[in-house]
């Protein structure tokens, strides 16, 4: 049993309603996992999900007389050494019988499922082959606790470990029996110290108490079963175990040519700095004896050339071990069908694309929220015009929205909420309602709308909005519109006027005689309080300061220098300066609805 691995490219329409775009298109990867069934009796481990997983799909090519499955009970597992002598009565399987059988009717299994052991019965003469088209899924092995358990083991296709190689540092499964199907269709014990294990095969392994072993190599993801970034995460932390007592080196290696765009991060030894160098078709990575190795992925969306990329990737060590992990991403921009941005290369090549390439120059919709950290003010007192360092920076919270036209507008405070969708009869069947318009999130700087939606999330069990804003600057209404590009080597302004009524002027105090801006008969209004003026302006970098982009730079992070004038609080106007950072935390392009 072997596996390729295929890249097709195809309209996605769940990306198309996630970004508005007729034009996006996908690029998925999957795996192609190859069995060989012959005359009789299988013992198949199933690697991937295929996407149509319907078991007579699978084996539509195929004369099966029945497929089945053990589903534990609990109660330990019970196997008789020829399966022809009758599974149906023995409890915790499951089995399909294809039309037209006479037993058709019994059928109580009906899709195949990655990670899974299933014995096949094949009528006739012949062997077969079949193709599984799927995507790998990453579930560490279980085991039943003194009890057999069917199983397959993530070994590679060639050179694969012994039984006592593989269990060699479990003292669970160490000197315990393994039964193999033979070509009579007759379970056997096998010889663990000559016995090669079989990439794809299922085998009855006995467990003698309670085990988490996985072999001399264990992986660990951080969540879920694949490096899923979706189109929010930037970086994904993968452990890699070294399990035995020797020195060794794990492997990561693309499969095909022309996918996800990854980069790893890379800790230089002699001097501790960090860079993102781009994942090459293969990475060798160093292991102590019984070491964790940490590997930080990053998805680089600078470089997509499609709405959503895929990657599977091959994990080996030096004992044979095997495991493959599926990526993908969503992109943030949509992109139009059959086209690649200029200057995007391989992603095993240098990263091209930046902020102030043309080819990336459109807007970047969405609510973006970050810092400024202003280490620089001018002395005042004696009219200076340049800013000197600060004994301690300063931060302050900003808010700005780009719409899907590139216009930008600071905001000081905005809710996130949720749009219900629509739903209408389904063309098939009317007594079903299916989707007419999906449900989005919205976002809301008018409060008087708040309650037109729903909540983006639950707080004690309630749906609830959720709220962003900042005290660090004020302006009249909702918004303020921002001049300028927002874009590397280009910069956004704004001028905020603090009048001498608003109540955040630093000068008014409604209990104070001279400062309430009222007369000495406390009726008619007079001028106390100064204006203020702020002349705020975002100068974005092309490169982050270090020169080494992180993931999502560009994309998700944007960043570069802040300077800003403030007249009216001293006779002298005062100058700061510092740096911003900015990451985008939805890509919702419109405000109010």
């Amino acid at each position: 049993m072997s596996g390729t691995t295929r890249i097709s490219t195809g309209i996605s329409i769940a990306l198309i309603l996630l970004l508005c775009s007729t034009d996006a298109i996908s690029q998925t990867a999957t795996y192609q996992q190859e069995i060989e069934l012959r005359p009789g009796w299988n013992a198949v481990y199933v690697q991937v999900e295929p996407e149509d997983n319907q078991l007579a799909t699978v084996f539509a090519d195929v004369p099966i007389a029945s497929v089945w499955r053990w589903i534990p009970t609990g109660t330990g597992a019970r196997f008789i050494e020829d399966p022809a002598e009758g599974l149906e009565n023995i409890e915790g399987w499951f089995a399909w019988f294809p039309e037209p059988r006479p037993e058709a009717f019994l059928s109580n299994l009906f899709r195949i499922n990655a990670n899974t052991a299933y014995l096949v019965r094949v009528e006739g003469n012949e062997s077969h082959r079949i193709t599984l088209d799927g995507r790998p899924e990453f579930v560490p092995l279980g085991w039943q606790t003194n009890a057999f358990t069917l199983t397959g083991l993530p070994v590679a296709p060639v050179n694969p470990p012994t039984f006592g190689e593989f269990f060699a540092a479990s003292p669970a499964h160490r000197d315990q029996p393994v039964y193999q199907l033979d070509d009579s269709g007759r379970w056997q014990p096998v010889n663990a110290a000559t016995t090669p294990i079989r990439s794809g095969e299922a085998y009855w392994v006995f467990t003698e108490g309670n085990s988490a072993f996985q072999g001399a190599m264990g992986v660990v993801l951080d969540r879920g079963e694949s490096l899923e970034f979706g189109a929010v995460l930037e970086e994904y932390r993968v452990v890699l175990r070294n399990f035995t007592d020797l020195p060794g080196s794990f492997r990561i290696r693309r499969f095909a040519a022309g996918g996800l765009p990854l980069a790893f991060e890379f800790e230089d030894p002699e001097t501790g700095d960090t860079s993102w160098p781009n994942l090459p078709e293969s990475l060798t990575l160093p292991a102590d004896a019984g070491a964790d190795v940490f590997v930080q992925l990053g998805v680089v969306r600078r470089n997509f050339s499609a709405s959503r990329m895929e990657q599977v990737l091959e994990i080996t060590d030096e004992f044979g071990g095997r495991i493959l992990l599926h990526a993908g991403a969503n992109s943030l921009q949509p992109l139009a069908a059959g086209t690649i941005q200029a200057g995007v290369q391989s992603d095993r090549g240098a990263a091209s694309v930046r902020m102030d390439d043309p080819a990336a120059a459109g807007p970047r919709p969405g609510l973006w929220i970050g810092s400024i950290e202003i280490d620089g003010v001018s002395e005042a007192q004696f009219a200076g015009t340049t800013p000197e360092p600060a004994r301690q920076p300063f931060t302050q919270r900003v808010l700005m929205h780009v719409d899907a036209g590139g216009q930008v507008r600071l905001l000081k405070d905005v809710i996130q909420m949720w749009q219900d969708g629509t739903t209408r009869p389904s063309d098939d069947d009317p007594a079903f309602n299916e989707t007419d318009v999906p449900g989005r999130f919205v976002l809301i700087t008018d409060p008087s709308l708040i309650g037109l939606f729903s909540g983006a999330t639950v707080r004690s069990g309630e749906p609830v909005g959720v709220r962003f804003s900042t005290v660090s600057y004020d302006f009249p209404g909702n918004s303020q519109l921002m001049t300028g590009a927002f874009r590397g080597g280009e910069a956004v302004d704004v001028t905020l006027v603090i009048e001498p009524e608003m109540p955040t002027n630093p000068f008014l105090h409604r209990f104070h005689p001279d400062h309430d801006n009222k007369d000495e008969r406390f009726t008619s209004f007079r001028q106390e309080a100064l204006q203020v003026t702020r002349e705020m302006r975002f100068e974005f970098a092309v490169d982050p300061p270090d020169g080494t982009p992180p993931p999502g730079w560009g994309e998700t992070l944007i960043g570069g220098v802040f300077t800003e004038a403030v007249s009216g609080l001293h006779k002298n106007p005062i100058f700061a300066s510092g740096s911003f950072q900015l990451r985008r935390v939805t890509n919702t392009p419109v405000l109010n609805q």
